[in-house]
């Protein structure tokens, strides 16, 4: 019974490094931060109206690191607002139910962005089915290619809801992190 199942262990451990492989990490990071520049893009314009009103923003280099990704620079924005300053900090690509995170942080909190498909309006997680037996996987969802991303607000847990992001949900969400 021991050699069956530890068989059955490798060949589970091979069909879960296969599908790893089958991923292009590299497109994945760079479609990762062309949608990250779209994101600042949604941002600047929501602000354009006040800027000479004493709103002004600058990016830095972060460094993120991903397993399988590995390491890569992305651009973080902070914006100044009359003598507060909020963050937008990307967290990555390889996630959970997303395929992007950034968190805007000021004085009084977080509110999170993320990137999902244009129609989600709350987490999911995409399932396939494995019969080790004859080797074959069957997909229960649409394949990335396939999925229309959108950036999204993220109502704080346990009931996260994505709200369309729009320049008043993001001036809401904006006032939220810096309302004193």
């Amino acid at each position: 019974m021991g050699k069956e199942e530890f068989e059955e262990y490798l060949a589970q451990q091979n069909d879960a490094v296969d599908e790893t492989q089958r991923i292009d990490w590299n497109t994945r990071k760079t479609e990762w931060l062309r949608q990250l520049q779209k994101f600042y893009e949604h941002v600047e314009d929501y602000l354009a109206n006040y800027k000479n009103k004493g709103v002004s923003f600058e990016f830095e280099n972060k460094s993120i690191s991903e397993d399988p990704i590995g390491s890569y620079d992305a651009r973080r924005m902070l914006v100044k607002i009359k003598g507060q300053e909020v963050e937008f900090d990307p967290i990555g690509t390889n996630l959970i139910g997303a395929r992007g995170r950034v968190d805007m942080n000021g004085r009084r909190g977080t509110v999170r962005f993320v990137l999902v498909g244009k129609t989600s309006t709350r987490p999911s997680v995409r399932v396939s089915l494995a019969d080790a037996s004859k080797g074959s996987r069957t997909e229960i969802a649409s394949k990335d290619s396939e999925i229309e991303w959108s950036w999204k607000v993220a109502t704080p847990p346990p009931r996260i809801e994505y709200l369309e992001l729009n320049q008043e949900s993001f001036l809401d969400s904006l006032l939220e992190v810096i309302n004193v």
